[in-house]
């Protein structure tokens, strides 16, 4: 039987990118984003009225919140249409209702996207508000895509690049272009696709817009997929999924954890692909897009089957064929009965494996006739974009040499002007050079008058000066020596202060050491006497002589098999007590081969009075999961002996469960037999029955002891009734152990 190739929804459509009001959301990353949410949310406070002020505040909110939080954007938008007829810029209306469709777009609301755009336009048209009326068109555009309509889409996305073009919006320009080249892979022609999304991106790459850059990769990622080409479709989802975490666009993380579940699918690696389906159906949940759950259970379903789990795996067909219904999808419907078909078909149910068949041939051939109708339309598709495309380079190649031209005379004309604004300054430095000389000669004059009267001077000031000289060079020896001194006793001081202290910090250090030694050690001390009473509780000597006597009263009886089972399975269960008796902590699943083993034994010495069955939580792996060893057995033991033998039930069962939870693990052992409030039950307890106070104070002890070492309140120990008095539950919970690979 061959597993059913299904493609996730972005396969089919690949990402089209839409135009919000505020382009500055785009660029910031997920901290900017929460710390700008939450300085509005602080500035709204401070404006209760309905006015201008308070909706801007609200718009900005929405639009921040799209990506991430799409309700709650929607309710930031609803409070603006509440008091819309009281702002007085009407543009705000205009982007009020341009922005809820964008968010009813990512949750699937096409009609109502359509109308809300429908009220923006005509707002814009009243306003002449060129660059509203084109980012409405190419949000309608990226609509129809969506819907598959995609001459629609190609009409509003030309109609929209006139627009961008005319307002030199060349950001907008980009976006539109990666649509339009969305519009290439639809309808099959992946080289100019490819085309498009590489200038596309490396124009987002300039202007560091990173969302254009996520959605830009994915549609490259989609590319490589339909040419079977998976290992690079992996290789570029990852990295738009790196950026997409980086901003916390919650849609677009949502998509690519869907795309990698279909990529990871298609190479058969089911696991990885349950991985991030199940991440998707997560972030889809909590958005609302409905349509991306039902592609999203569809993997689910395909790589459950693909893992021969038929159950889940209807459970999820079910499930997709359903919102495929509710939202009338072909593609979901046709997807989801095909595997329902296969999974009927594997599980022997041949009717309903036909009936699915048949509504898969339905719906497929519902899809066959809108791809030849699609077919007809693509060469008129293919050469209304092939024109635009040619007058957009013309017009393009006209603008560049007018731009030069332009360019050209300016530096001309910047040219003429430096040259008489130099001719200026050159003359008035020459005005001022003149004035300059004039004046130095008078200096001159005066100056060599001067010069007489001041050599006079000096000689008088010369000697007088020798005389300070030789004064103040005796006051600086006189300072110089008391300043040395000063600073040596200050040195002497400091270095015995910092000698002192090192003394005390080692003496404090040395008694935290032995204190933390000693503990150590007491703890050590505590585990071990711990573990070693463990080893007395299951290798009691009266379970050994029990044993010994069952293999012998076979021997006797001449089931020769039956003995030779018996003395393997004690051999093995002695072979890992003793193993697992010299390590604190060994591998889970060790110790569970051997609390298996030791039931067994008890199952086969006690002629199966008695069923069990052991259970591990599929999430967990046994061989890198760490427990104490010897401490769930005392509890199986007195679960048999004082709880399933006694009562000697027709339908006595023993259950041993491995669970686990947010802080660690659970081990419950849960029996049917006599639970612990019986008065038996508490007549046994005091007629000496060592062995189970021994367990139960052992576990507890060692309990205590893995809370110490861990520095946590995670493990515990109860052991109650069982439901309606019947029978007894008792638990372990024990933390998450490091793993050695030395255990």
């Amino acid at each position: 039987m061959i597993i059913s190739n299904y493609n996730h929804e972005y396969l089919k459509h690949p990402i089209v990118m839409l135009l919000f009001v505020v382009c500055s959301a785009f660029y910031s990353t997920a901290d900017a984003q929460n710390k700008k949410i939450d300085s509005l949310k602080n500035e709204l406070k401070a404006h209760p009225e309905q006015n201008d002020n308070r909706a801007l505040i609200l718009l900005d909110l929405a639009v921040l919140n799209t990506q991430s939080n799409p309700n709650a954007a929607l309710v930031y938008l609803d409070e603006i249409m509440l008091f819309q007829n009281k702002i007085t810029k009407k543009i705000i209306v205009a982007n009020t209702y341009r922005a809820k469709a964008v968010v009813q777009y990512y949750t699937s609301k096409f009609p109502e996207a359509l109308k809300s755009l429908d009220n923006s336009s005509k707002i814009d048209n009243v306003l002449k508000n060129n660059a509203g009326i084109g980012k409405n068109l190419s949000t309608m555009g990226a609509i129809y895509i969506a819907q598959s309509k995609f001459p629609e889409a190609l009409k509003h996305y030309l109609s929209a690049l006139k627009f961008s073009e005319k307002n030199n919006d060349y950001p907008t320009v980009a976006i539109i272009r990666s649509n339009i080249g969305t519009i290439y892979n639809q309808i099959g022609n992946f080289e100019q696709a490819m085309d498009s999304y590489e200038k596309a991106y490396e124009i987002f790459k300039k202007l560091k817009h990173y969302p254009g850059q996520a959605n830009t990769l994915a549609n490259i990622g989609i590319i490589h997929s339909k040419n079977k080409n998976y290992n690079e479709a992996i290789k570029y989802s990852n990295l738009s999924l790196k950026i997409a975490d980086s901003i916390g666009d919650q849609v677009m993380i949502g998509r690519e954890n869907g795309n990698l579940s279909s990529y990871y699918s298609n190479i058969k690696q089911f696991d990885l692909a349950l991985k991030y389906a199940t991440k998707s159906i997560d972030i889809n949940k909590k958005i609302g897009n409905k349509k991306s759950l039902g592609y999203n259970y569809q993997n689910v379903s395909s790589a459950y089957f693909g893992k021969k789990n038929y159950e889940k795996s209807k459970i999820y067909g079910i499930n997709a064929l359903n919102i495929g219904k509710e939202l009338d999808i072909t593609e979901i419907k046709r997807d989801a009965s095909l595997g329902l078909s296969e999974v009927y078909e594997a599980i022997k149910m041949p009717d309903s494996s036909l009936f699915y068949f048949k509504e898969y041939t339905k719906f497929a051939d519902s899809i066959t006739n809108d791809k030849k109708k699609n077919e007809i339309t693509r060469m008129g598709i293919q050469y209304e974009f092939d024109k635009k495309e040619l007058t957009y380079q013309q017009n393009q190649l006209i603008a560049d040499g007018q731009l030069k031209q332009q360019k050209l005379q300016l530096a001309l004309n910047y040219a003429e002007l430096q040259r008489s604004l130099q001719l200026r300054d050159l003359q008035e430095v020459q005005i001022e050079n003149e004035k300059l000389i004039s004046a130095e000669k008078e200096k001159q004059l005066l100056i060599s008058k001067n010069n007489e009267k001041l050599q006079l001077g000096k000689v008088k000031a010369l000697s007088q000066e020798q005389k300070l000289n030789r004064l103040e060079l005796n006051q600086l020896w006189l300072y110089g020596i008391l300043a040395v001194v000063i600073l040596v006793s200050i040195l002497i001081y400091l270095l015995n202060l910092y000698r002192i202290r090192q003394l005390r910090f080692k003496n404090t250090l040395q008694n935290q050491e032995a204190e933390q030694k000693a503990l150590k050690l007491s703890h050590q001390y505590q585990l071990a006497e711990s573990e070693l009473k463990a080893i007395r509780s299951q290798m009691n000597p009266h379970f050994i002589f029990n044993v010994l006597n069952s293999i012998e009263s076979y021997i006797m009886d001449n089931d020769k098999r039956t003995a030779s089972r018996l003395v393997q399975k004690f051999a093995s269960l002695s072979r890992l007590i003793l193993e697992n008796s010299t390590k604190s902590l060994v591998t889970a699943d060790k110790e569970w081969k051997a609390l298996t083993l030791y039931t067994e034994l008890e199952a086969m010495r006690y002629n199966h009075v008695f069923s069990f069955n052991f259970i591990v939580d599929e999430k967990l792996q046994l061989k890198t999961l760490l427990l104490p060893p010897m401490l769930i057995q005392p509890l199986i033991e007195n679960a048999i002996l004082h709880g399933l033998i006694e009562e000697n039930k027709p339908d006595a069962h023993l259950e041993v469960r491995l669970k686990s939870r947010t802080s660690g693990i659970c081990i419950t052992v849960t029996d049917n037999g006599l639970g612990i409030n019986t008065p038996k039950k508490i007549k046994e307890k005091f007629n000496g029955i060592k062995e189970q106070s021994i367990g139960i104070e052992s576990i507890k002890e060692r309990i205590e002891i893995i809370n110490q070492q861990e520095n946590t309140t995670v493990a515990s120990f109860n052991i109650a009734p069982g439901i309606n008095d019947i029978g007894t539950i008792a638990t372990i919970c024990l933390p998450l152990l490091p793993f050695k690979p030395d255990y």
